[in-house]
């Protein structure tokens, strides 16, 4: 039995990439990783299997929604954007009996793909919305490199496993 169960994104501060000041966003979605695949059957294949190619994702969007119209939003519209997410998850702690905090850091690169302006209506939030095309990503989670992908220089690691060596080396990359 573990002795930490997760619970919920505490606080989280999201900033552009070198600066210390934070964004007044509402909130982030994360890009799915949908790796890509290959359809493959024939003789000794019952039917056909969709292969995965490791380290080849779909397209990979990043959604930022703000409160209202802001002039951060627009800073983001250029060819391309740097963020970094600061965040705490809270978690309870068996041994302990207490509540503890796991910290967690997103480092995102990408490019704009445009902005939705959203809704002007009396008393209520705009809704506006940022959407980046990722094509760089790490997370860590607790200090430790869980996830980094690369798109441009072929570099895909997975807690600490670099999944395309081999690759880059054949390459002449390495």
């Amino acid at each position: 039995m573990t002795n930490k169960i997760p619970i919920k994104l505490s606080g989280m501060n999201v900033f552009k990439e070198g600066s210390n000041n934070s964004f007044a966003v509402v909130d982030l979605t994360l890009p799915s990783l949908t790796l890509m695949t290959d359809s493959v059957s024939g003789a000794g294949i019952l039917g056909t299997v969709d292969v995965p190619a490791e380290g080849h994702f779909e397209s990979m969007e990043l959604g930022i929604t703000w409160r209202t119209i802001d002039k951060d939003m627009f800073s983001l519209m250029g060819s391309s954007a740097g963020l970094e997410v600061r965040g705490a998850f809270s978690g309870w702690d068996n041994a302990k009996t207490a509540t503890v905090y796991t910290p967690i850091k997103v480092v995102v690169r990408g490019m704009s793909k445009g902005v939705d302006l959203g809704t002007l209506a009396q008393n209520a939030t705009t809704d506006s919305t940022n959407n980046i095309e990722v094509i760089y990503i790490k997370i860590f989670l607790d200090g430790q490199a869980a996830l980094e992908f690369d798109r441009f220089n072929y570099i895909y690691r997975l807690n600490g496993q670099d999944m395309l060596a081999d690759v880059r080396k054949a390459l002449g990359l390495a």
